[in-house]
């Protein structure tokens, strides 16, 4: 079977999107009317219609392809290019263009050249001076266009604070600032302090006024002279200031005491000479001051256990981790015992110590205090550390433990 088609068509959008700058300004289609005819008879129906655009008579890999399905009449099929893949100017691109039909499976020879007409080819000039005044697209920079050299971005500061000059601009954009070195630099000496550029005096003694005193200032009052006599003799002691500046001196009068005895609590006295009192200390420690009688003391804990605080607690808790192998029965009793009168830590004591800094690391297995309303004991869950509420029944199973954990109370 053989097909033969006659192309009656419009080529004016190819030559207008040959024109890169007013592309957006022509339609990207292109509409294309032919008459196919199947030996010598027109054909008609559903047919599916393959259209290329080649840059060679002949051959090669063609440039744009679309498909369209299509209802002959008389021959006659009407197919509007460039609605599925846009007919853009890198395609379109002013060379010479052929056009290959296929009607369904037959690819209609020879290949057709795409033409123009003569007001299609001067509509893209016309519509180019409309739009750039005259100059061609070359003249001007693209929208993306760079200069020469480097581009710096914008930095986060760009300003200096106070009286600090730019003296740079960093690789990040931001400026880079220096002091202002215009000027002598001064140095605070004694009396006097600076505060940014500020100098003032420095105040000292008592005192709230802003103005410093003359060297050869006086105060309101009586100014006393400097008496000859300015201490008492051994045994007397001053009781007044003479108008003259000199000290008055009396004998202090006799008491009435003996001796002095050390009550309790304390050690030394006598009855005549110079008399020395102590507090007698008793007891471990080697300070030589007395505590205050609702003095507290630190929280301490027996060897080898760890002090945990508990808060709402009357006593910090202490716990220890025992790694040793037995029953309930011998665990409850070695706490007792073997660590320092403990016992087993019950389910809250061993929560506290796991959840209190320093935290008890937990180990599975581990014995812990007993449920008292029944006949089982409790451990470290076997399978999950934080749900330490693992039960055995110890009056039907001597279930031997990788060890056990103690708590008391710190002292």
């Amino acid at each position: 079977m053989s097909r033969t088609a006659l192309f009656v068509s419009s080529a004016i959008a190819f030559v207008a999107l040959a024109q890169p700058s007013i592309a957006a300004a022509v339609p990207e289609q292109l509409g294309l009317t032919a008459r196919v005819v199947d030996a010598g008879a027109p054909i008609s129906g559903s047919h599916t219609v393959v259209v290329r655009l080649h840059g060679e008579a002949a051959g090669g890999t063609p440039r744009w392809t679309e498909s369209h399905a299509v209802v002959a009449t008389d021959g006659l099929i009407y197919v509007n290019l460039g609605t599925i893949t846009p007919l853009t100017d890198t395609i379109v691109d002013g060379g010479p263009l052929w056009i290959e039909l296929q009607v369904d499976s037959t690819v209609l020879t020879p290949r057709l050249t795409v033409a123009s007409t003569a007001y299609a080819i001067r509509a893209g000039v016309a519509e180019d001076a409309e739009r750039l005044a005259g100059q061609p697209a070359t003249a001007f920079a693209a929208a993306a266009h760079a200069h020469a050299g480097q581009y710096l971005p914008v930095g986060t500061a760009l300003a200096c604070v106070g009286t600090a000059k730019v003296s740079a601009i960093d690789p990040s954009g931001s400026v880079v600032c220096s002091p202002d070195a215009v000027g002598p630099t001064y140095v605070a000496g004694p009396g006097i302090t600076f505060t940014g550029a500020s100098i003032a005096a420095s105040f000292g003694g008592s005192g709230s006024a802003a103005a410093a005193a003359r060297a050869d200032h006086n105060h309101a009052g009586v100014y006393l002279p400097v008496g000859p006599t300015l201490s008492c003799p051994a045994g007397q002691f001053q009781t007044a200031i003479q108008p003259s500046g000199s000290v008055s001196c009396a004998t202090p009068p006799q008491g009435d005491i003996t001796d002095v005895i050390a009550g309790a609590g304390l050690t030394g006295g006598a009855a005549t000479g110079s008399v020395s009192l102590a507090v007698a200390f008793g007891g471990t420690g080697s300070a030589s001051t007395a505590a205050r009688s609702d003095h507290s003391h630190a929280a301490q804990c027996p060897t080898a256990y760890t002090l945990h605080g508990s808060p709402g607690a009357t006593t910090p808790l202490c716990s220890k981790r025992v790694t040793a192998s037995g029953t309930w029965n011998t665990a409850a009793t070695a706490c007792y015992t073997a660590h320092a009168g403990g016992r087993l830590c019950t389910y809250s004591e061993l929560r506290i110590a796991a959840t209190t800094a320093p935290a008890e690391v937990l180990s599975p297995g581990y014995w812990m205090g007993d449920r008292p309303e029944d006949d089982w004991v409790l451990r470290v869950n076997s399978t999950d550390v934080n749900n330490f509420d693992e039960k055995i029944e110890i009056v039907a199973t001597n279930v031997v433990s990788a060890g056990y954990y103690c708590c008391t109370t710190a002292n």
